[in-house]
């Protein structure tokens, strides 16, 4: 009965590995253990056979012989555990073994092949007595040892389970099965039955294992003849194992988001089939990779800025040709091999090209990444972390600052500023995570929490009597945007029983920018016309004129810092800040000037007549118990 099955486990594996070989177009890390092991069963597979048609009478084997074939089958059967385990490590993706999980390979691996090969001096496994072949006291060491590597992969496939598709889940669990019941049944019943099933089990592993995980196909990007990130992901990985110098390029589409709504699939599938044809000519077929729709990561040896500028007028080409220029335009992010020293590296450069698609686009056409770029990128990606727990669960803090009013020398409003204490990062300030907010798109419910946070303590502290005019709340240009916008601030300032004028709404020159007609102007009217303020931040950058003031509809103008600062330079500086406000003034609005951090700024400016002051010489921003506290001190 046994000699059916091993005869069954060596046709089949002859078969699966054949087929493989056929199949296959670039070889994996996965793929070269998945070779191995069907070499491996081929060859315990033999000795199997051949022990079995010795005990069936069909020939004779001396002692020597049948221990030598035996043992063989032990260290396949041995080295065969590990091999799976090494392949299903290669096929999770998991790179960074836990040290203490490579002292256990390392240990278990010496410890094992000691065993085996030392057997025919110590008789630890298999022993010649008297002419015959017996146990020895470690025969059955590497069934056991076998059950608990097992053990290991299915604890290592629950935990890594993101990397693995619900059928590779599937069948990581169903070869553990097979090979724990082959193990028990080799340890239990395979003398009493005479039925040996760990080669019949290892063959079943090896088609599951074939028909899923190991699959060529798996490696393709949909209908293309071009491979995939997963299929780019283990090229990287082996030439970097293998010391191979090389560099990385990542070839995507200007605009992606228009450009696959503008562009009917049929123009698309063509656009892409023409670009592959192409970096196949340039780069190879085995070194281009579609890692999303129009977006390619090819691998090169040669000059990557002679191949960069190559590919990119070539895509230039392929989209006149298409009469798509005026739409489409390459992008090229570019890793070269001096740059990166590991694995991590590209992987960060991978997911780094991906955000930048899906939000934002440097300016230049090509760009050179480094490590240090990718510090820039894990530092957002951790303040994205932290904002995102700031939102669920309203976490954040406000600051204010006081303001200072010139003509009744007196503090009566002040600015909320916002902050994030996390656990994490420590105390995050606006000018890091409001941009992260915005590329995100969680300015307009970072903003509501904001202006609610501000209108509770306004209302809870009653800052009006303790000689607050106003209090300015910063809105951002994304928010305003948003048709909902002024209905919701209204509805918050009515639950928290504020007066509208008490609200000063203050938002950046981005403003300006804004068509008259648009929501925004429509949100900025409905809020004015209710009763509250508006602040134009940052005035004296590129994007205000006077003009522009006189059409938008606010209250309060505040001078950038660097404006002020300017003042120090020249008094040509100081005769324009002046006559800046000056305009502020005949136009019937408030000036504030902010930055004033020393004495001398302020003597300098002190002629000018600005409205209000703002800046550390005053104050700088401080928690809400401790502006409380300000404000009561100084009514005392």
């Amino acid at each position: 009965m046994s000699l059916c099955f091993d005869i069954t486990a060596l046709c089949v594996s002859l078969i699966m590995l054949f087929t493989y070989y056929l199949r296959r177009n670039i070889f994996m890390k996965s793929g070269y253990y998945y070779s191995l092991y069907l070499a491996f069963l081929i060859v315990l597979s033999c000795a199997e056979i051949v022990l079995d048609m010795d005990h069936s009478g069909i020939f004779s084997l001396s002692v020597e012989w049948w221990y030598s074939i035996r043992v063989t089958g032990i260290f396949c059967a041995y080295f065969l555990t590990y091999i799976v385990l090494r392949y299903f490590l290669a096929v999770m993706s998991y790179r960074k073994l836990l040290k203490a999980f490579k002292i256990v390979v390392f240990v278990y691996v010496v410890i094992m092949s000691g065993i085996i090969v030392t057997t025919p001096f110590t008789g630890w496994v298999l022993s010649i007595s008297d002419g015959v072949v017996t146990r020895g006291p470690l025969y059955l060491i590497p069934y056991y040892v076998g059950l608990f590597t097992f053990s290991i992969i299915l604890i290592l496939a629950f935990l890594f389970r993101e990397k693995l598709s619900k059928s590779g889940i599937v069948a990581v669990v169903l070869s553990c099965m097979f090979l724990v019941l082959a193990g028990i049944w080799q340890i239990v019943f395979a003398e009493e039955l005479d039925i040996k099933l760990f080669a019949y089990a290892y063959m079943i592993v090896g088609m599951l294992l074939y028909t899923t995980l190991q699959d060529p196909y798996l490696y393709y990007y949909k209908y293309n003849l071009c491979f995939n990130e997963r299929c780019f992901l283990d090229s990287v990985d082996n030439k970097l194992s293998d010391g191979r110098k090389f560099s990385v390029f990542f070839l995507g589409i200007d605009n992606m988001g228009l450009v696959v709504e503008a562009l009917p699939e049929t123009k698309r599938t063509e656009l892409e089939n023409r670009i592959i044809s192409m970096l196949h000519e340039v780069c190879k077929k085995k070194n281009v990779f579609i890692i999303d729709e129009l977006s390619f990561a090819i691998i090169t040896t040669q000059d990557v800025r002679e191949v960069v500028v190559r590919v990119s007028n070539q895509v230039d080409k392929i989209c006149f040709d298409l009469d798509m220029k005026k739409t489409l335009s390459p992008k090229i992010y570019a890793f070269r091999y001096d740059a990166f020293y590991s694995f991590d590296h590209i992987y960060k450069a991978l997911s780094y090209v991906k955000d930048k698609k899906e939000k934002e686009n440097d300016s230049d056409s090509i760009v050179f990444l480094n490590t240090s770029r990718f510090d820039y990128y894990d530092r957002e990606l951790k303040v994205y972390s932290a904002l995102m727990r700031a939102i669920k669960n309203e976490s954040f803090i406000v600051y204010f600052q006081p303001i200072f009013n010139s003509e009744n020398s007196d503090f009566v409003s002040a600015e909320a500023l916002l902050r994030i204490e996390d656990k994490e990062l420590g105390l995050i300030y606006p000018s890091e995570f409001i941009p992260v907010a915005e590329k995100n798109g969680l300015m307009g419910k970072l903003g509501e929490l904001v202006f609610s946070r501000v209108c509770s303590i306004a209302s809870k502290y009653n800052l009006h009597s303790l000689g607050m005019d106003f209090i300015d709340i910063n809105i951002s240009y994304m928010q305003c945007i948003r048709s909902d916008m002024a209905d919701k601030l209204i509805s918050i300032a009515k639950k928290y029983h504020l007066s509208p004028g008490f609200i000063n709404l203050e938002i950046t020159d981005q403003a300006f920018m804004v068509d008259e007609n648009s929501t925004m102007m429509g949100n900025i009217k409905k809020l004015t016309d209710y009763g509250m303020t508006f602040t134009i931040d940052n005035f004296g950058t590129a994007a205000t004129n006077a003009e522009k003031i006189v059409r938008f509809p606010v209250r309060y103008v505040k001078f950038d810092r660097s404006v002020i600062w300017n003042s120090l330079l020249s008094d040509k500086c100081k005769i324009v800040t002046g006559n800046m406000v000056r305009m502020i003034r005949d136009l019937n609005l408030k000036a504030v000037a902010c930055g004033i951090e020393t004495d001398n700024l302020l003597g300098v400016i002190s002629d000018m007549e600005f409205s209000f002051y703002q800046g550390y010489y005053f104050s700088k921003p401080i928690p809400e118990d401790e502006f409380v506290y300000f404000l009561t001190s100084r009514l005392s």
